[in-house]
């Protein structure tokens, strides 16, 4: 199936009118700090035993990176007992940031104001057989006939992505099959949201899910979904192959 958005936990956007251009140096940087961005906030979120979603609006185009995590301050150590309290804090920067918990724990980190009527799309039937790459399983709750049905029916885009790194090719890192005991993902569902659908995933796979609505430069609006896992686990995007260590 071709997937209508991009999933993959990182993708360095840039500038490609010109053939062989090379990626602008701030890119680059803003690479590291969005890779530093996802890490503190699963460090929080893993802290508190805690998962949950930030929904966002971002930047797209030639020379933005997808995604484009909003502006946060490093949180203090240790980290305080609440998480929500710690990412209040860290998303205060510009104040377009709120952050709530709900009676189950799940802490969402949201821009008020944005469009999520993609995350109210229902699913009619969802079925996870024993996935143990979360890549698989977004892109199963993506591919949902429902969920591709108002893409197309709504003209949805995607970013451009031109680059993902993909860390089970660096040397080093061996075998990138799943070990023994690596945790998957199995259940049946039935009418339910897309968003209650990543939540899902969450149980089995705990962090985050990401969801940026952007408006590209010729208007068109474009949608980002990301899964960013909790702080000891490399997730390999791209192939559906995992690697915990």
């Amino acid at each position: 199936m071709k997937k209508a958005l991009v999933i993959a936990s990182f993708a360095l956007v840039f500038d490609v009118a010109a053939i062989g251009q090379q990626p602008r140096r701030f890119s680059e940087e803003r690479f590291g700090e969005g890779l530093h961005t996802a890490q503190l906030i699963s460090n929080v979120l893993a802290k508190g035993q805690v998962s949950g979603s930030l929904e966002f609006n971002g930047r797209c185009g030639p020379g933005f990176l997808v995604p484009d995590f909003p502006p946060i301050r490093e949180p203090q150590k240790p980290y305080a007992p609440n998480a929500a309290d710690n990412l209040r804090s860290m998303f205060s920067v510009e104040g377009r940031i709120a952050v709530t918990q709900e009676r189950n724990g799940t802490i969402r980190i949201f821009e008020p104001g944005i469009q999520t009527d993609i995350l109210h799309v229902r699913i009619s039937h969802l079925s996870f057989n024993k996935i143990s790459d979360p890549e698989q399983a977004l892109d199963l709750v993506l591919g949902a006939q429902e969920v591709q049905s108002f893409i197309q029916t709504h003209g949805i885009g995607q970013p451009f992505n031109i680059y993902t790194a993909h860390l089970y090719a660096l040397p080093g890192l061996g075998n990138a099959s799943p070990r023994p005991g690596a945790p998957s993902i199995s259940g049946e569902l039935s009418d339910i949201s897309l968003a209650h659908a990543l939540d899902y995933i969450l149980k089995t796979f705990p962090g985050f899910w990401l969801y940026q609505d952007c408006e590209s430069f010729e208007g068109q609006r474009v949608l980002h979904f990301g899964l960013f896992p909790a702080p000891g686990e490399i997730w390999m995007w791209g192939n559906s192959q995992t690697l915990l260590r």
